[in-house]
């Protein structure tokens, strides 16, 4: 990326997240959607033979204007809508700046419309949403958060690699935190770069956290993390107001002896600490209670790079946690952790969906739900994103098939519309 891109997206942080919310900067099409099954994201049955029309980007009325003779208009006859999926965990950074513009413009075409990086280098995350908000790139929406962790974290090399031109856990947006961190400066400082929330990673003892969830909610910043952050507990996340847990295997160090091994995130207790059990039961209770939403991240974690269980027996565990979380009323917001691989043409969002409904044992209904309301919801945006509603943005999903019947009908891609453009047409299947 271009240092003179650089400067832009610094000199745009706040505008950048602000403005992603609100009306496309480029007029929108009159567009009008008739004749469609519609599901809307909440995941109550489907509506057949309904209509949907867009205006100015938004969703203007779930029916047909008096006039459409200016109108655009798709037959939605035999074709499902739904609203645009949201991938509730992505990485952007990492990749040359016009390398990770085409993987967006990949995952768009692939029915996603909103993204939620979860800790990188901001200045290039900024930088692409920049891009997309002006619409000099085809991109989902994207959200950005920025990252603290405590001083044993600092030494990771993806740290460094994040936070070029600075020292590493000085940079705004990775930052080392320690009981003597002047947390109204930092949290200051993570806001300034344009995040929308702030990860805590790891290498946070539960005083820290707390203090941390005490000025976020001050200066009324958005508190995520992994389900673990060593060795801070999940309750103690909880307790400290975080929104959002990564992770579903991370649970299990509720019940496993504390650790201060952040390297050993993935490899708890799961045979000592039942799924099923009081212990668990508590925990899920308690996010259901403080309304704290779980990224299970199933697919990376089984299938996907991250994958090292021969026995099998933590992708059990986190499939039964999820699927108890559902049970139990958790908000679930699918996210992937890696959102294209070679061996999918598809963004992995619609594997993670096959996995909850797969593995997980959730409905496909509620598996749409996981990467809709679910997701919009857990990253704060389910004013504007994840349902079919009046008012909304009008970023939607058209596909062949019904995919509350089988989840793997997302597949069947039709219609991608972002912000009321028809950006993705696939002829109809024969």
């Amino acid at each position: 990326m271009s240092w003179s891109r650089i400067a832009i997206a610094c000199a745009l942080v706040v505008p950048c997240a602000a403005l992603s919310a609100q009306r496309p900067a480029r007029p929108a099409a009159t567009l009008l959607i008739q004749h469609v099954t519609l599901l809307d994201g909440n995941g109550g049955a489907p509506t057949a033979n309904a209509d949907v029309f867009v205006q100015d980007g938004r969703i203007a009325a779930l029916a047909a204007p008096a006039n459409t003779a200016a109108v655009t208009t798709i037959d939605g006859r035999s074709l499902f809508l739904l609203p645009g999926l949201i991938d509730a965990h992505v990485h952007l950074s990492g990749d040359p700046w016009d390398e990770a513009a085409a993987t967006l413009k990949r995952v768009l075409q692939g029915g996603v419309t909103a993204v939620f990086d979860v800790a990188g280098d901001t200045r290039l995350t900024g930088d692409l949403a920049r891009a997309q908000l002006s619409g000099e790139i085809a991109s989902p929406t994207i959200y950005y958060s920025a990252l603290f962790g405590g001083p044993a974290f600092m030494t990771d090399p993806r740290v460094a690699a994040s936070s070029i031109g600075f020292r590493p856990g000085a940079a705004p947006w990775d930052q080392e935190i320690d009981a003597n961190t002047d947390l109204v400066r930092a949290v200051a400082a993570a806001k300034g770069t344009g995040a929308t929330a702030i990860k805590l990673y790891a290498a946070l003892d539960a005083a820290t956290v707390r203090r941390i969830g005490e000025e976020a909610k001050r200066q009324s910043i958005r508190l995520i993390a992994h389900a673990t952050v060593f060795p801070a507990k999940p309750s103690d996340l909880i307790a400290a107001n975080v929104k959002y847990l990564a992770h579903a295997a991370y649970l299990v160090w509720e019940g496993s002896p504390s650790s201060t091994d952040f390297t050993k995130r993935a490899h708890g207790d799961f045979a000592g600490v039942p799924a099923d059990g009081p212990v668990m039961t508590r925990v899920l209770q308690s996010m259901k209670d403080h309304d704290v939403a779980l990224n299970p991240t199933l697919w990376i974690l089984a299938e996907g790079p991250a994958k090292d269980d021969p026995s099998g027996l933590r992708t059990a565990w986190m499939n039964l946690v999820t699927h108890r979380a559902q049970d139990l009323g958790v908000t679930i917001a699918a996210g992937v952790d890696s959102m294209t691989s070679r061996a999918d043409a598809l963004p992995m969002i619609h594997r993670e969906m096959e996995m909850l409904v797969k593995g997980a044992g959730l409905t496909p209904m509620q598996a749409i739900v996981s990467a809709t309301r679910g997701a919009a919801h857990a990253i704060g945006v389910d004013d504007a994103r994840g349902t079919v509603a009046v008012g909304k943005v009008a970023d939607l999903l058209i596909v062949d098939g019904d995919p509350s019947i089988d989840i793997t009908n997302t597949r069947r891609i039709r219609y991608v519309i972002k912000d009321g453009r028809v950006v993705f047409t696939a002829a109809p299947e024969k």
